[in-house]
């Protein structure tokens, strides 16, 4: 890999997690299908279920705080309007983030990452997700090295892998701590994994459902590479990928997982 002072930094393997279960059990966005995404109460059900991980999306704010929302816009999720980075973290704090998934959730707010992380700890592994802006304001690499920093002043780095589409984020994370987990998110079609960017160089890949396949899972983990898929909701295609031997799924329905695996003979 390239760091970000443009010396090579040589992708480590980090210990991985293994979960209660054959397959590791990630709430993708908190446990999404019954609770608002990325939310406070998404995260304390996925919790409360027994999800091995929690996944979660990060921004900045306008005042360059982290955020935890999945969209750089707000009307999605939210009744405010406009983009997350043009509103302070107490404007952002006043929105609903909770009502457009049902009205039992009217008064859910945006968190932050500092507040996700207070509750994870002890009680479940973290998937952060830097997204990539598009909108100029700041760089991914200042938000990957904040989101960095907010672990370490938690004391995560343990418990926390970070994941991004953009390979940069991932590099400045290793070169400023090498012992930080990252996970490489794929999401267009391939064969070899030399089409991927650096594939072989990654020490977790979380790829798309739609092109993976029992015989690219197996190549993928005879290299040595942790294979997470997503975003992996039925019953029907849940139980494909546990047959299919991948080492995480991440899935809106933790539950609907756990279900599944528990019933698995010992």
């Amino acid at each position: 890999m390239i760091g970000c002072a443009g010396k090579r930094v040589e992708a480590q393997k980090v210990p991985y997690w293994k979960g209660r279960f054959p397959v590791m059990v990630v709430a993708h966005r908190g446990f999404s299908g019954a609770a608002p995404e990325n939310t406070l109460a998404a995260f304390r059900k996925a919790i409360a279920i027994g999800s091995d991980m929690i996944e979660l999306d990060i921004h900045f704010s306008k005042d360059r705080k982290i955020v935890v929302i999945h969209d750089e816009t707000l009307e999605r999720t939210t009744d405010g309007t406009g983009k997350v980075v043009e509103h302070t973290l107490r404007d952002l704090k006043k929105l609903d983030a909770g009502s457009r998934f049902a009205a039992d959730f009217a008064g859910e707010r945006i968190p932050t990452l500092e507040e996700v992380l207070d509750l994870a700890q002890g009680r479940v592994l973290v998937n952060i997700e830097i997204k990539n802006p598009t909108h100029g304001q700041y760089s991914i690499s200042d938000l990957a090295d904040r989101a960095l920093e907010a672990v370490k002043r938690a004391r995560l780095l343990e418990r926390v892998v970070f994941s991004s589409f953009n390979p940069a984020a991932l590099e400045w994370i290793q070169q400023k701590e090498p012992q930080a987990k990252v996970a490489f998110l794929y999401h267009r079609e391939w064969n070899s994994l030399y089409e991927l960017p650096k594939g072989k160089d990654w020490p977790v890949l979380n790829l798309r459902n739609a092109y993976l396949t029992r015989e690219k899972i197996a190549k993928i983990r005879k290299e040595g590479i942790i294979v997470n898929v997503y975003t992996v909701n039925t019953e029907e295609e849940l139980e494909q990928f546990v047959r299919w031997g991948v080492d995480g799924i991440i899935t809106n329905y933790p539950d609907r997982l756990i279900r599944i695996l528990k019933a698995i003979p010992p």
